[in-house]
């Protein structure tokens, strides 16, 4: 754990490190490039902080230092949001985005809504990240009297059956030849996420067919107004 820490602290600051250099020594002569090293300088540093905040709020998370406060609510406009959202980013990015009619007529669910826009962002940039042009990423949500569950799909690269027992761990990643495209803690955030709520995640991948990660969540008469967090592990 503490290797995979270190890397990802050092790849961030060995690239800055590498253009600031040449910079200060005056070996960078037009503003062209100097502005191409302020754009990849702020990329970085921007990417090392959400790698530290993403620490903070794990190691929180983990350890019951933020209770995580949940209630019966309507999560229809909140999940409809997003889709929209999402929908935008992925027609930027070239990629089909589908969702299904059943959010409107979603039923109450027992939950915290900042936590879940958190879950489902984390998600949802997974989906764009891990596949390409042409693809299909969409969000399906399915449920009965006693959970609702939401299903976040794709047809992208997908993951090898050797690596879905580990997509949970911290810092695991799945992809090493894109180990810039994210810091290997948004899925173990998920699942402490989902486990804060009472309810569960769980992926299902097949190399080079995609991949479905669902989450679900308890119904109003499941859970108590507030859950408490799990011992750390």
């Amino acid at each position: 754990l503490l290797r995979s820490i270190s890397h990802d602290l050092r790849t961030p600051l060995t690239a800055m490190r590498a253009l600031i250099e040449p910079l200060r020594d005056g070996l960078v002569k037009t503003e062209e490039q100097r502005q191409q090293i302020y754009d990849v300088v702020l990329r970085e540093t921007m990417r090392l902080s959400r790698l530290v905040n993403d620490m903070l709020e794990l190691s929180r998370l983990q350890s019951g230092a933020i209770a995580v406060e949940v209630h019966p609510l309507d999560i229809r406009e909140l999940l409809l949001d997003i889709c929209e959202r999402y929908a935008n980013i992925a027609r930027e990015k070239n990629r089909n985005f589908t969702w299904a009619d059943a959010i409107e007529d979603c039923p109450r669910v027992v939950t915290n809504p900042d936590r879940i826009e958190q879950l489902m962002v984390i998600l949802l940039d997974n989906a764009i990240k891990y596949t390409s042009e042409g693809c299909t990423i969409g969000v399906d949500l399915i449920w009965n009297t006693e959970r609702v569950t939401v299903t976040v799909f794709d047809n992208g690269q997908g993951i090898a059956e050797a690596d879905l027992q580990h997509v949970f761990e911290r810092f695991y990643k799945a992809d090493k030849s894109h180990s810039t495209k994210g810091s290997g803690l948004g899925l173990a955030l998920c699942s402490r996420i989902a486990q804060a709520h009472g309810g569960t995640l769980a992926m299902e991948s097949e190399l080079g067919k995609g991949t479905t990660v669902t989450v679900t969540l308890p119904a109003p008469n499941q859970t108590a107004t507030e859950l408490t967090q799990e011992e750390p592990v």
